[in-house]
């Protein structure tokens, strides 16, 4: 499949996770895989924040579908899973240019694990009612197998990088676009995640954990590779409060991102 919206999954790191739509596209499901998980238990935060970027869709399955893109993202990591995971995603509110979306995941036992909030931007009216949107959205959908093919951790296969004197660098490729070519929201969530618990770590000499992290795409994400330096506003050592800025190679600040490290 070649779309200008919807990338090819066979050749994209959404791809290789074991990502799958339930038959109504209201819930989207990842298998209980320890290559997606952390060394706690816990579901990787970038491999969450893919998850919950994907969910999105659900809120929105029973109405006409209208192309959007994210404008922010918050993402809470409750606890660690047992089993697999499926998304509730409920649309709160729905206008002409915007929309916010709340979605829960939870595990095969029925715990909550991870809660998130997004506002999505509408980039037009919904088509006609003779357009196709509707079915190449299905068949991307579709291409989802459900099977794990990561054989290292996300943040490995992304190459994220500490570059030493506390700044953390990514490269860009077509394994890792949106349907407008910069980054995908969810993989910008592992970039930001590995670069703010990478600062805490070091700060504090010891193992951090993300527990929730506000994200704000500022503007499209085109030129790679990605750099970020984060900021340590506060560590009580307990919870730790990060600024993590994304920066393009040309040095324009293309996401901003609050993220509390445990």
């Amino acid at each position: 499949m070649s779309d200008d919206l919807f990338p090819d999954v066979r050749r994209h790191v959404l791809g290789r996770l074991g990502l799958s739509f339930d038959q109504d596209r209201s819930a989207v499901r990842l298998p209980d895989e320890p290559v997606l998980l952390d060394a706690d238990g816990h579901v990787n935060f970038g491999v969450l924040g893919v998850l919950l970027d994907m969910g999105s869709s659900g809120a929105l399955a029973g109405e006409e579908f209208s192309p959007w893109v994210h404008a922010d993202i918050t993402v809470h990591r409750l606890r660690a899973p047992q089993g697999s995971l499926s998304t509730t995603a409920r649309t709160l509110r729905r206008g002409k240019r915007t929309g916010v979306v709340e979605l829960d995941v939870h595990d095969a036992s029925g715990a909550l694990v991870a809660a998130s909030t997004q506002q999505i931007a509408f980039l037009g009216p919904p088509p006609e009612p003779d357009s196709d949107m509707s079915e190449r959205h299905g068949a991307f959908q579709a291409m989802f197998d459900g099977r794990c093919h990561l054989t290292e951790p996300l943040p490995e296969y992304l190459g994220i990088r500490d570059d030493g004197a506390g700044t953390w660098s990514m490269d860009h490729g077509p394994d890792r676009t949106n349907g407008m070519s910069g980054l995908h929201g969810g993989v910008a969530t592992t970039f930001i995640d590995a670069a703010a618990a990478g600062a805490v770590a070091q700060h504090r000499g010891g193992p951090a954990r993300t527990v929730s992290a506000a994200v704000r795409y500022l503007r499209p994400a085109l030129h790679g590779p990605f750099s970020v330096t984060p900021e340590v506003l506060h560590d009580d050592g307990r919870v730790a409060v990060v600024r993590t800025p994304v920066l393009d190679v040309e040095g324009t600040l293309v996401i901003s991102a609050d993220v509390h490290v445990g």
